[in-house]
């Protein structure tokens, strides 16, 4: 036991992400608790939020050798907190009751302090004597977790650096895909159990640029243009929803991942914040203004692309004017930007 308590750890220890160490931490419990369910929610930004969001899931079930046979299901599905979850969430101690299938157990799970989510195990027996093996998995994981989280933060700014962006935008994607799938079979039952987005929402990726940054530096010097790079983090955490992604991209370039929201709404959103910073007197600089693109994400888009789309509606915005903000769809529909050719498309005659 002792041998695979330590494998378990060399894993979970070597993953490199924080949705990796997640599924890792699952896993684990998986191979070495009696359980048939085990599932990771997160709670949502909005403080009132009646729901937390499955991250992670895994059934449970044993083959006709008896060997265990592994499920994962797919993330995104809303879960209603129950009276259960609330008290675990409120308590931050692990609470036990009944389910159909035998025991389940609820462990808060928190990152710095913060109660972030919860750790459901379900189980057709007791888990008493397991208790201080779950219970130490667990923190190992809320420690190693502290670590990862600080490898994906921009060091200045303490936004989500380059590094992460291809992994969270490739899970947005997954779940895009899969809410879509479900909207359509849970409204035919008259049960919605995720986001309903609407048939004209989509997720938007915004790329911004301070304009004539090295100008900043050139004439203030770095010590200011670090101060302009905080200041501009700062007014986009207000301003932007807990439930969006923040990047830093390096340099004074920015990237932001939208929720599902209308195009129109996504707009004003965008151009909102060009105003918020164009109207802002930082220290001694005065003015500093940004310019924008953005491009709509859909389920069956790659990240490159949907990043080039973006960059090409930002490097427009500064062709024309800068201190502006252009959609990329816009501009293909105004003929402003011509589309590229999906490779293997090539005109021969």
């Amino acid at each position: 036991m002792n041998n695979v308590i330590l494998k378990s750890i060399v894993e979970m220890t070597g993953q490199r992400d924080v949705d990796s160490l997640e599924c890792s931490l699952v896993a684990t419990l998986a191979e070495m608790v009696p359980i048939h369910e085990a599932c990771l929610y997160k709670r949502l930004p909005q403080k009132d939020a009646k729901v937390v969001e499955e991250f992670v899931c895994l059934s449970i079930s044993k083959n006709d050798m008896g060997e265990n046979h592994y499920l994962w299901h797919d993330p995104g599905r809303l879960v209603p907190i129950d009276s259960n979850l609330a008290k675990a969430l409120a308590v931050k101690n692990p609470v036990l009751y009944q389910v159909p299938t035998g025991i389940g157990l609820l462990i808060p799970m928190s990152c710095e302090g913060e109660i972030i989510g919860v750790l459901s195990l379900e189980s057709t027996q007791g888990l008493s004597e397991y208790k201080a093996l779950i219970e130490g998995i667990v923190k190992i994981y809320e420690n190693y977790s502290i670590i990862l989280n600080e490898s994906e933060r921009d060091k200045l700014t303490g936004l989500l650096n380059r590094r992460t962006f291809d992994n969270k935008l490739s899970r947005l994607l997954k779940i895009q895909r899969v809410t879509k799938e479900e909207d359509a079979s849970s409204e035919k039952n008259g049960k919605p159990q995720r986001r309903y987005l609407g048939p004209d929402s989509f997720a938007w990726l915004v790329i911004l640029d301070v304009d004539h940054f090295k100008r900043v530096n050139d004439t203030f010097g770095h010590v200011y243009g670090d101060e302009v790079l905080l200041t501009l983090s700062q007014k986009m955490t207000g301003m932007f929803r807990s439930s969006d992604l923040l990047f830093r991209f390096g340099g004074e370039e920015f990237v932001i991942i939208l929720e599902p929201i209308p195009f129109e709404m996504a707009q004003k959103t965008v151009d909102r914040f060009r105003k918020l910073i164009a109207e802002h007197s930082f220290s001694q600089i005065d003015q500093i203004t940004v310019s924008l693109g953005f491009s709509r994400i859909t389920e069956n888009d790659y990240p490159q692309t949907v990043l080039e789309n973006a960059d090409k509606a930002l490097y427009y915005a500064k062709e024309h004017g800068r201190n502006c903000a252009y959609n990329y769809e816009l501009l293909i529909e105004k003929g402003e930007l011509v589309e590229a050719k999906e490779a293997g498309s090539v005109d021969l005659f």
